[in-house]
């Protein structure tokens, strides 16, 4: 049994700008409650083959260590992971609109013998979690827009 989620979200503001403050994955915990601690472990930030250790802080405490399977910086990013018996597939983009924004989406499969006991109110909770993830996304990259603006 395999669970998938998405969720997605326009911010006013270029992919440039959402990439600039997702790329920084040690400071995910600053703006994104939904993360206790993110580090690099291995290899080169963000190229396919590097890890790094996630830890969530909720919606149920649990440390990963995925690894980077695509990176097509500003626009996509992808990894997977496994740990508790959950195998985690999760892509990031950021595309481009044609009225200057960007749409932020997330898109996750998780698989794996744990996933038989996924009710629906742990679904709720997970695309809970990753509306909150992307809001918190939108609204830094946002601010760093309007800065770009007010320095030009």
């Amino acid at each position: 049994m395999s669970i998938k989620l998405e969720h997605s979200v326009t911010a006013k503001c270029k992919p440039e700008h959402v990439w600039q403050k997702f790329q920084k994955l040690e400071e995910w915990p600053w703006w994104n409650r939904a993360i206790g601690q993110a580090k690099w472990i291995e290899g080169q930030p963000w190229q396919p083959g590097s890890r790094f250790m996630l830890e969530l802080a909720y919606p149920k405490q649990m440390a990963f260590e995925p690894v980077v399977t695509e990176n097509a910086a500003p626009q996509t990013v992808a990894w997977k992971g496994e740990g508790s018996g959950i195998t985690g597939a999760m892509r990031f983009r950021f595309d481009a609109q044609a009225d200057g924004s960007t749409l932020l989406k997330t898109e996750a499969e998780f698989s794996g013998w744990k996933t038989k006991f996924a009710t629906d109110s742990i679904k709720q909770a997970i695309h809970k979690t990753f509306e909150e993830w992307l809001n918190a996304l939108k609204t830094e990259a946002e601010k760093i827009a309007r800065e770009e603006l007010a320095h030009s």
